[in-house]
């Protein structure tokens, strides 16, 4: 039942990655990607998609049930990344709506943000101590965390890491974004060094990847800005962001799919 949720300390860039991973992900993975940002969703007004069906109507979809992942044929919309189609099911702008529908996404025996034979990418946006994405987290197989290597956004992972290994109960990774001022292997001791004197936990409960590349073409082709060439895969940013998908593929694998869940699948 693969999980990854996605989300930023102090700073932009978590829609972005979130995206790009999708998109680069294995094809056998089915992967949709979910707007779980308690702030309100920019894919529609990015990417120029419909208002509806949104994340309200993926709720909606699911109340009363168990979670039947075929309730994404109806909800999930078609982001195209040059020849790959993303499944997405946009939240709406406003944060209220969202903030109203994610209870129902993550209350106890829910499965739909958790279905056997499918990837679910999770954009959280921004993690508080007590925003309404937080179930998301505690329900992921993996909780990426996109930070820039500066002082400040390293200091700010620090004072919300304890309360991360708290809720995460998967594996914590983070994904450190362009800009920074520290080489990932520094950051990972740094980090390291903290979980297991300061909080006391094991150092494999956290991995560090990156830094991704500083690539303007490909993050205004995940933007909405720029059409994707032939080539688009091959941009630096979507490179990184395939080999880390492969990286993260083990602890993430969807069950197979029957004859059914084929002829039923969502484009993408």
């Amino acid at each position: 039942m693969p999980l990854l949720a996605m989300c930023s300390i102090k700073g932009p860039g978590v829609t972005t990655a979130a995206l790009g991973l999708a998109a680069v992900a294995d094809a056998s993975a089915r992967v949709v990607l979910v707007e779980c940002d308690p702030a309100g969703g920019d894919l529609m007004l990015r990417h120029g998609l419909a208002a509806k069906p949104n994340l309200v109507d993926l709720a909606s979809a699911a109340r009363g049930t168990s979670g039947d992942p075929a309730v994404y044929r109806t909800v999930a919309q078609a982001l195209h990344v040059g020849d790959r189609v993303v499944p997405v099911v946009v939240a709406p702008a406003g944060g209220a709506q969202s903030r109203a529908a994610l209870p129902e996404l993550t209350r106890a025996g829910q499965l739909v943000l958790n279905p056997p034979d499918r990837l679910v990418v999770a954009d959280c946006g921004r993690f508080e101590a007590m925003s309404a994405a937080r179930p998301v987290l505690v329900l992921a197989d993996v909780v990426a965390v996109v930070v820039r290597a500066t002082a400040d956004a390293l200091a700010h992972l620090e004072e919300h890491l304890g309360e991360l290994l708290d809720v995460v109960t998967g594996r914590l990774v983070v994904l450190l974004a362009h800009g920074g001022l520290y080489d990932g292997a520094d950051v990972a001791d740094v980090l390291g060094r903290y979980v297991t004197e300061e909080l006391m936990e094991p150092a494999d409960r956290l991995a560090v990847h990156g830094p991704l590349p500083d690539d303007r073409r490909a993050a205004a082709l995940l933007g909405g800005d720029l059409v994707a060439g032939r080539r688009w895969r091959r941009l630096p940013l979507l490179r990184s962001l395939d080999r880390i998908a492969g990286e993260l593929a083990p602890l993430l694998v969807t069950a197979p799919q029957d004859d059914a869940g084929s002829r039923t699948e969502v484009p993408g």
